[in-house]
């Protein structure tokens, strides 16, 4: 993957729970009492992570992959990693963004959740014909809210055709199901990749 318009697939969702506390003695600010807060930790996906999927997420960072695995192996995992270890370039106040693509309305929910459980990420999340309504300005604004897009391909198509939208803006760009961008089918996916990219898919 690179520091570029970077590339990945995954096909399920592998959800993870960091929901460990620590608490922290404090003195109060008039300094009379001691009191507890709750501090959350840092969301680190590598602590679950297998040996694999640290491999594969090495090789992603360094170029385009496809990740063709087994169901229940993990690859929604991989994505998350990768996402993880590319914070640097989409953090606020970075102005580029990671877009996660799914194929239905259903994915893109299920794998927004799984992304918000497993980082400390904005994560916004695109779907449904409402979407396309959305002015330049609207779009600015979620650019500037959120950190990781989770989208339906055809709102990221709309919005690239329209300019709202730019590849140079994204730093990691995942393709959930990468099957349907086939050289012969007119999918979202194999048009944002003629278009946009100016490469054959396969």
């Amino acid at each position: 993957m690179g520091g570029g318009a970077g590339t990945t697939s995954v096909q399920e969702t592998e959800s993870t729970e960091n929901g460990i506390y620590n608490q922290l003695s404090t003195l109060s600010l008039n300094g009379d009492e001691e009191q507890l807060i709750s501090e959350k930790p840092e969301k680190d996906p590598r602590t679950i992570a297998r040996k694999y999927q640290l491999d594969l997420c090495k090789k992603a960072l360094d170029e385009n992959v496809v990740v063709y695995l087994e169901t229940g192996c993990g690859k929604t995992h991989i994505a998350v990693l990768l996402i993880y270890e590319m914070g640097h370039l989409i953090k606020k106040p970075q102005k580029n963004i990671c877009i996660f693509l799914a194929p239905t309305v259903a994915l893109v929910q299920q794998q927004a959740k799984v992304i918000e459980k497993s980082l400390d990420f904005k994560v916004g999340v695109f779907c449904g014909t409402s979407t396309n309504s959305k002015s330049r300005r609207d779009w600015e604004k979620e650019l500037e809210q959120y950190e990781v897009l989770v989208m339906t391909p055809q709102i990221m198509l709309h919005n690239l055709s329209h300019c709202f939208l730019k590849i140079e803006m994204i730093a990691l760009l995942i393709f959930d199901e990468c099957h349907y961008a086939q050289l012969e089918s007119n999918h979202p996916y194999a048009e944002i990749m003629k278009i946009f990219y100016k490469t054959d898919v396969a």
